[in-house]
């Protein structure tokens, strides 16, 4: 884990509440999860055997990784993902 997804704090709007999804806590797992390991600042990071600088709001994960932060089972990560 880098310096850039461990340390501050995340703005939640409280519009948040509105939102359709809202009521389903695998998907705000996720969503929160996409939130809190977006990086706010450039860093560089190996991905597929190269490195590459993520800027703010961007991330390196997958599924599999997700799903085991999460609790979130795999196959339901992937639907989640595929219409957010």
């Amino acid at each position: 884990m880098n310096a850039s997804t461990t340390n501050g704090w995340v703005k939640l709007h409280r519009g948040l509440l509105k939102h359709p999804r809202f009521v389903d806590p695998d998907w705000l797992a996720i969503w929160v999860y996409l939130l809190l390991k977006a990086t706010h600042q450039a860093y560089r990071v190996m991905f597929d055997g190269r490195i590459v600088e993520l800027q703010p709001g961007q991330l390196v994960t997958g599924r599999r990784a997700i799903a085991e932060t999460t609790g979130v089972h795999e196959a339901k990560v992937k639907r989640i993902l595929v219409v957010m």
